[in-house]
């Protein structure tokens, strides 16, 4: 018996890293899930990866989560398949790093249009399936700690992050009537590539994404020294989506190893 036995998922961004993952550890648990990216390719791949482990339980949406119209095709994809929708996880999300006085406004746009107005599209188009009596989904909102304290070189992400949280809070209210429970995770530094080293070069939609290494050694010993893995990052998720959290709604659980210490 899994946690998530019957249960249909989509995570967006579930091409690689942390969404990836997360698809991964849902289909382990008895779940069945539909994988995002924008990369036909990649979103591909990830499907068949899962469904090698655990046949049948996953299927590939290629969705531009920024379009209403696309978020909406990727929520009637897993009631098209899999006949449902009880899960979200809005996970999809971009950096593009610049101090204040020099970030342009495609660098705020893209940051911004992807992990919070993506999510917000996600959420109003699956409002055509779980805002229904008695539903009792569960969203999940991958924010960061960025979002809670700013972070240097950031504003766009911080912001959109932050703005995550307002919004889990936001559905948690709206949504509680039908049983509904929405909360947000805010990690640290999780290695995914858009975490690593800059100086390794890893380009993503055309600009060069990563930390640079100083600044990230930094970052990593505010964690204990500790980076945490996708596979690790996600085990919260997997609480927050399960029955063990039943009456868990409209929180930030903080997942920083300790890097950030305050009120969310």
């Amino acid at each position: 018996m899994g946690k998530l036995d019957g249960q249909v998922a989509v995570v967006t961004g579930s091409g690689r890293g942390i969404g990836k993952a997360a698809a991964m550890l849902f289909a382990r648990e008895g779940a069945s899930v539909v994988v995002n990216d924008i990369d036909p390719a990649v979103c591909e791949e990830s499907a068949t990866e899962i469904n090698q482990a655990f046949p049948g339980k996953a299927v590939p949406c290629v969705a531009d989560i920024t379009k209403a119209e696309e978020a909406q095709k990727l929520m009637d994809t897993a009631a098209e398949k899999f006949g449902k929708l009880d899960i979200l996880v809005n996970n999809a999300g971009i950096t593009r790093d610049a101090m204040i006085h020099r970030m342009t406004d495609a660098q705020w746009d893209i940051c911004v249009n992807i992990s919070l107005k993506g999510a917000f599209n996600c959420i109003r188009a699956a409002s055509k399936y779980m805002r229904k009596a008695n539903h009792n989904g569960k969203i999940v909102n991958v924010s960061s700690v960025a979002g809670l304290m700013g972070n240097v070189g950031q504003i766009n992400y911080s912001s959109a992050k932050a703005g995550l949280v307002g919004l889990t809070r936001e559905v948690a209210r709206e949504w509680a009537v039908y049983g509904i429970r929405c909360n947000a995770v805010a990690y640290g530094v999780v290695d995914t590539r858009l975490t690593r080293e800059k100086e390794t070069g890893e380009v993503v939609a055309g600009e060069p994404v990563g930390i640079p290494r100083k600044i990230r050694e930094v970052m990593i010993a505010a964690m204990g020294g500790k980076i945490l893995t996708p596979e690790e990052a996600v085990k919260p998720i997997l609480f927050l989506v399960s029955d063990d959290s039943n009456f868990i709604t409209g929180n930030v659980l903080n997942i920083s190893g300790g890097a950030y210490i305050g009120a969310a």
